[in-house]
C-alpha cells in the first residue's frame, strides 16, 4: 500500500493478517516472502510473494469455497488495510520440489522458457528449491525458487543481481 514502509507492511501481515487467514482457511502450506524494496528496485511496491501449497486440485477447491463464504469477506476487508488490492495477482503453478530444506532468504526468478529456469543454477551459495511451471502461461513460463545459503557471499549476490536485475530477493516466514 502506498505510504506503508516495508517494516510496517510486514508487521501488519505477520501480526494481523496471517493469523487471521490461518484461523479462517484450511491451508496445507502458507508462506510469506517479503521483498525488500531497497534490494529490489524493479519491484519496489511488490511487498510480498505469498505461497499457498495444495496437494491436489480438490484441496484448492476447498479454499475457493472458503473464500466464497463469510471467511473470504473478512479476509478481503482486512487486505485493504495494508495492501493495494487492485495490484494483487496470483500465478497458479505446478511445482517440482527439489529440496525440503527451509531458507530464511530466497530468490525468485521468472523465466520465459525452460532453459531460463536454470540461469541461476551456476551461482555459489544458492540452492534451488523448486521449479514452478505456470499453468496456462501468459507472460512467464515458470518461476525458479532458490534458497540463499550461509555460504553465499555478498559479492556473489551483488553479481547475481547486476547480471539478473529481475531476480527478486526476499526474506521468508513459514
Amino acid at each position: 500500500m502506498e505510504g506503508l514502509s516495508d517494516d510496517d507492511f510486514r508487521d501488519y501481515y505477520e501480526s494481523q493478517h496471517a493469523p487471521l487467514a490461518s484461523s479462517l482457511l484450511s491451508f496445507e502450506g502458507y508462506e510469506r516472502n517479503y521483498v525488500n524494496s531497497g534490494l529490489n528496485p524493479l519491484y519496489k511496491s511488490l511487498g510480498s510473494i505469498s505461497i499457498f501449497k495444495y496437494q491436489s486440485m480438490e484441496s484448492l477447491d476447498v479454499i475457493g469455497k472458503q473464500m466464497s463464504s463469510d471467511a473470504g469477506d473478512i479476509l478481503r476487508n482486512d487486505e485493504v488495510k495494508f495492501m493495494n488490492v487492485p495490484k494483487n495477482y496470483f500465478v497458479l503453478t505446478q511445482s517440482d520440489q527439489l529440496t525440503e530444506m527451509e531458507f530464511n532468504k530466497k530468490i525468485f526468478y521468472s523465466a520465459n522458457d525452460m532453459e531460463n529456469l536454470k540461469l541461476l543454477d551456476c551461482y555459489d551459495g544458492i540452492k534451488k528449491i523448486s521449479d514452478n511451471l505456470v499453468i496456462d502461461p501468459n507472460q512467464i513460463f515458470g518461476i525458479a525458487e532458490y534458497g540463499i545459503t550461509k555460504e553465499a557471499s555478498l559479492d556473489t549476490l551483488e553479481h547475481l543481481t547486476k547480471e539478473h536485475p529481475q531476480a527478486i530477493i526476499a526474506s521468508c516466514v513459514f
